[in-house]
């Protein structure tokens, strides 16, 4: 996980988000079958795009890059939409974040306390997490507190961090990072950027 910095909502969703989830709780009260979906006020699209730009175009939990070219980029609900205690945060700014098709299917509408997530405030990798070069996989920080292992913990099985062919892809990206043109490639140009860092 990459830290990136939620800029303010914008006045549009400031003005409806909380009508809009409060409409959402009365809809799935009277019939629990109610599909979500995206209403007028909170006009999806340029929502979307200032999401996309908060992260530069990158998963907010896995930081794989170009979402929509390389993966169908979705907008996640950190806390779940489906659940009822979160119903009203359907719409909330601060409960919204871009992501990659693996990542949600992963997630699907799990949620846990200890889920990190990195745009809170003084997130930092290394405080939770540390990166294997050998394998490509995200492990816990063994000097990290039993709080912030715990975290780190809940937060790659929740989201299938090291599942699949993810650690392969990683190194991957590492080695292509290594070959880069210094003089015209950017840490912003390629995803996993946690794992390119130190590398």
């Amino acid at each position: 996980m990459y830290p990136f910095i939620r800029p303010a909502c914008p006045d549009y969703l400031t003005e409806c988000w909380e009508a809009l989830g409060l409409r959402y709780e009365a809809a799935k009260k009277a019939n629990s079958k109610y599909n979500f979906y995206w209403f007028k006020k909170f006009r999806y699209e340029e929502t979307r795009e200032f999401l996309l730009a908060m992260t530069n175009n990158h998963c907010a939990f896995c930081d794989g890059g170009d979402l929509g070219a390389m993966s169908r980029e979705t907008l996640e609900h950190f806390r779940p939409k489906s659940r009822p205690e979160f119903h009203r945060l359907a719409y909330q700014w601060e409960n919204l974040y871009p992501c990659c098709d693996r990542c949600q299917s992963e997630k699907r509408e799990q949620y846990d306390d200890a889920l990190l997530i990195a745009d809170a405030e003084g997130y930092a990798f290394e405080d939770y997490f540390i990166a294997d070069y050998l394998t490509g996989e995200i492990k816990p920080n063994p000097l990290a507190s039993d709080e912030n292992q715990l975290r780190a913990e809940t937060t790659i099985k929740l989201y299938g961090l090291n599942v699949g062919a993810r650690m392969t892809i990683r190194k991957k990206e590492l080695k292509h990072y290594l070959q880069r043109d210094p003089d015209t490639d950017i840490l912003d140009d390629f995803s996993y950027r946690y794992f390119l860092l130190d590398a």
